[in-house]
């Protein structure tokens, strides 16, 4: 039987999962009101996947904002940047078939174009890109991505709903 709606990647946090560092969720409105009625969702966590835990200690992205660590907020002894390397080595190749995604902003892995990054324990950008955000969006540049913040400007999301349906035909087509 033959999908009859696009599939989009998620930040599985957005449909209320309880996967945040605390235990907690961020549902979206719009993704579960209105884009679930357009999309079949396929979520993704990033740092539960890659195995820790809920809860877990708060992270950030340090050191650089080119190729930054994932260290620990409070604990900076804690270091996962290892563990979030090899999740975002391997997770792209299962997700080739998806024709868009809805990344969780400010997080250390999903952030699209709003994760702080620090330096020496100074925020020296809110631009940074989290470290599963910035992997897939290297592996598929042409994929339609869109940031949770994002859904609020109607111009935007209709933006990404036009750009994630002509991804669904051009794999079609294909």
């Amino acid at each position: 039987m033959k999908n009859d709606k696009p599939l989009v990647g998620i930040s599985r946090c957005l449909l209320g999962d309880a996967v945040r560092y605390d235990g907690g969720s961020k549902a979206n409105q719009v993704v579960l009101e209105e884009l679930s009625q357009y999309f079949e969702f396929i979520p993704v966590c990033p740092e539960v996947e890659a195995g820790l835990s809920v809860p877990r200690p708060a992270v950030q992205l340090t050191g650089s904002i080119s190729k930054p660590k994932v260290t620990g907020r409070d604990q900076p002894s804690l270091d996962v940047s290892d563990i979030m390397q090899a999740y975002c080595h391997s997770k792209p190749a299962q997700l080739k078939l998806l024709h868009g995604f809805i990344f969780k902003s400010r997080s250390p892995s999903c952030g699209l174009n709003s994760t702080p990054v620090f330096i020496d324990g100074e925020m020296v950008t809110e631009t940074g890109r989290g470290v599963f955000a910035k992997k897939l969006c290297e592996v598929y540049p042409q994929l339609a991505v869109i940031e949770d913040t994002q859904l609020e400007n109607k111009e935007l999301l209709n933006e990404f709903i036009r750009a994630v349906k002509i991804a669904r035909l051009k794999h079609q087509q294909a």
